[in-house]
């Protein structure tokens, strides 16, 4: 009697794209849920606000809580799989420094992305400058990739400096080396996610203010 085949990874993209595409719709629903539920409160309460000033308070604060993290993974196993032949990021005990710091990165990005694409005065104020420096849609684009490649760039020097020096240091085949390539890899996508999300916020917020 043979044995069958364990399931590959094509045959679980399939289930991957069904679960992904779940978990979309339970967020949209839930989004719209509290989007209402948030302005009947306001309403109780006496607290002015805007349907659009809401949503867009949400939406910061979903990429900021969902999306960025999701994002990270993400190019996590992406760069490391560019980087590695295809193979999946091993697991690795995190030292209790580098786990700290991590959920600082994780914390303070995720506030940067609500302070700055929750706020509609932010996003009306960037909306015109981005009108006068940039008011053709091939201008736009052009410049929004040249804005997140810069964004990119700056994020990332820092840690590629101080995890490069430190992989330089270390000999091919050292016990500690592994773990070294993981920590650059985690900060570098973290970065990389991060600025796709901040663009991503703010292109929502430009789409909120001029629809609603």
């Amino acid at each position: 009697m043979t044995r069958e085949a364990p399931a590959t990874a094509p045959t679980r993209r399939p289930l991957r794209t069904a679960l992904g595409i779940i978990a979309a719709f339970v967020l949209f629903v839930a989004t719209m849920a509290a989007w209402i539920g948030g302005l009947i409160a306001f309403d109780a309460l006496g607290i002015p606000i805007q349907g659009g000033e809401w949503l867009g308070w949400l939406s910061a604060g979903l990429i900021a809580v969902a999306v960025w993290p999701l994002a990270g993974r993400r190019a996590h196993r992406e760069f490391w799989a560019h980087q590695h032949h295809g193979a999946t990021p091993p697991k690795v005990s995190v030292t209790r420094p580098d786990r700290v710091l991590r959920i600082l990165v994780m914390v303070i990005g995720a506030a940067g992305l609500v302070a700055l694409c929750g706020p509609r005065n932010i996003t009306l104020a960037l909306a015109e400058v981005w009108q006068i420096i940039a008011p053709g849609g091939r201008s736009s684009n052009a410049l929004l990739q040249l804005i997140g490649l810069l964004l990119c760039f700056v994020l990332m020097v820092p840690p590629m400096l101080f995890t490069q020096r430190s992989l330089r240091r270390t000999p091919r085949g050292h016990p500690d080396r592994l773990g070294l390539e993981l920590r650059q890899n985690w900060y570098v996508s973290a970065a990389t996610a991060w600025v796709c999300c901040l663009l991503l916020g703010l292109i929502v917020s430009f789409v909120l203010v001029n629809t609603l």
